[in-house]
């Protein structure tokens, strides 16, 4: 029996020695919208099916009968505004936000707690003096590899800070993006809606045509389908902006009844480089400071020791592994990916719970088991190069669009204030003003695209550097801690 414990101890703390999938970027869409009507009542039944226009509904879903008076066949619009969310309580920073996500994310303690369990396993085990190993002779590997789990454990809880600190980066400049981009869609409508009033109003009042300046019912149309596409805009960043807070509650740990906060960001700040940043540098830092290529070092000597601990036990027939306390698989193995990204797919572990047969079997099967984990560190090695490249490549391409957007920004903007001079002068062609609007807000847009695809790549880098490259993003780093408002201190 003491044998076969000592074998399962080291087990429980070797998990996590996997690579994990990387974060994915979030999206944003449009939100599904709700029928209405000018009269309708909602009616539940949970017996029966209900026809409603010739189509028949599932029993006990929502059914929402529509009434239309002096009508038995009629199209509704399905139509509900997109407002903005009010937005109350203190604001926060960047760097406060992070704290609040390192102080209570489920997943970082869950992580604490692990490490906690495999450091009262490790200490129970190495209780256990030379008495112990003369009913278990390995069981001195077996506190090798326990202490190589602790060396995992830790790698484990940097990972998943390093991804956690990503994540509230992205999802507190997305939010400030979607605002950003809302205020933007705001100035197009407002000056599209006041434009239209003009050239309606000068279609109204026109007696000749040459007061109307070639301006027709069709070009007045045109800018209304762009005051459309304007306020399809405006209803995107909307809903963006409440998608983005929303996640980011979700990573803080807290909701908007007991906790609610505003963001002290209103727009996205501009990075300067101040130090020179190369592939190779890149490279350098992510080999030398990931937790991923630490988790697997660990798995590594873990196998090795493998081999030695049944080397121990020349007899038995049927020998415990290091395996028989732990899940290999509890972690997920980055899948291939071969379309427009190209990114290679992980090694999976391998070791049964025991070994059977005479120790030479046992050993030579062991030593196989170890040669694959060399291979999946190597394998891992090599991922986390690759993505330390394309990182850079990516940052190095954010770089140059966020140079490229400012300087066609200020020449829509000087055109924009020529066009807003000299169109409504003219006799002719004074509908053109919308064109030049259009192209002016989406100068504004794709620059602040750029800088938000800039600050995401600064946001990456960091993570994969493990914070060997950490850009000094506004309000990242406080003095003063003491004074960050917390959920439920009442702040």
């Amino acid at each position: 029996m003491l044998t076969r414990w000592a074998s399962q101890m080291p087990g429980a703390m070797v998990c996590g020695i996997l690579l994990g999938c990387m974060v994915a970027q979030t999206s944003w869409s449009s939100p599904p919208t709700t029928i209405r009507n000018k009269s309708y009542k909602n009616e539940f039944d949970r017996r029966s099916p209900v026809s409603i226009g010739g189509s028949v509904a599932p029993s006990g879903r929502r059914v929402v009968t529509l009434a239309e008076d002096g009508a038995t066949d009629a199209t509704f619009t399905v139509q509900q505004k997109v407002v903005p969310e009010e937005e109350t309580g203190p604001e926060l920073s960047l760097g406060e936000c992070i704290a609040i996500v390192v102080e209570r994310h489920p997943h970082l303690k869950a992580v604490q707690a692990s490490r906690a369990a495999s450091t009262a396993g490790y200490r129970a085990l190495m209780n256990f003096g030379t008495v112990g190993t003369l009913f278990s002779p390995d069981l001195e590997v077996r506190k090798q590899q326990a202490q190589r789990g602790l060396e995992g454990a830790a790698g484990e809880y940097q990972r998943v800070y390093n991804e956690l600190v990503e994540d509230t980066i992205r999802l507190y400049y997305t939010a400030v993006y979607a605002n950003q981009q809302r205020q933007i869609a705001d100035g197009v409508v407002e000056q599209l809606e006041d434009l239209i009033e003009i050239l309606e109003d000068i279609i109204k009042k026109a007696k000749t045509p040459d007061e109307l300046g070639g301006l027709t019912t069709e070009k007045v149309l045109t800018v209304k389908v762009g005051l459309q596409e304007a306020r399809q805009m405006q209803a995107t960043a909307i809903v963006g902006r409440k998608r983005a807070m929303a996640a980011l509650r979700q990573l803080m740990h807290v909701d908007t009844q007991t906790f609610p906060f505003r963001l002290r960001d209103k727009e996205l700040p501009v990075m300067a480089q101040v130090a020179e940043i190369r592939r190779e540098k890149v490279v350098e830092l992510a080999v030398a400071r990931r937790p991923e290529l630490a988790l697997a070092a660990a798995g590594v000597d873990i196998f090795r020791l493998e081999v030695y601990a049944q080397g121990r036990i020349p007899f038995r027939r049927v020998v415990p592994t290091f395996a028989s306390g732990a899940d290999l698989h509890a972690r997920d193995v980055p899948q291939a990916q071969r379309g427009k990204d190209y990114r290679p797919g992980g090694i999976i572990p391998e070791m049964p719970t025991q070994l059977v047969g005479s120790k030479h079997d046992r050993v030579a099967r062991a030593l196989a088991y170890s040669q694959k984990a060399e291979a999946m560190y190597d394998n891992i090695r090599s991922l986390i190069t690759l993505e330390a490249e394309n990182a850079y490549f990516e940052l190095e391409l954010a770089t140059e669009k966020v140079k490229l957007a400012k300087q066609k920004n200020d020449h829509a903007q000087e055109l924009l204030s020529l066009a807003r001079k000299n169109i409504p002068l003219a006799k002719t062609g004074r509908e053109q003003i919308f064109q030049v609007e259009v192209l002016a807000a989406k100068a504004q847009a794709d620059y602040v695209e750029a800088v938000y695809q800039h600050l995401l790549a600064l946001a990456a880098l960091e993570r994969i550097t493990a914070g060997g490259i950490c850009p000094a993003f506004p309000g990242r780093f406080m003095e003063d801690m003491s004074t960050t408002p917390r959920p439920g201190s009442g702040n």
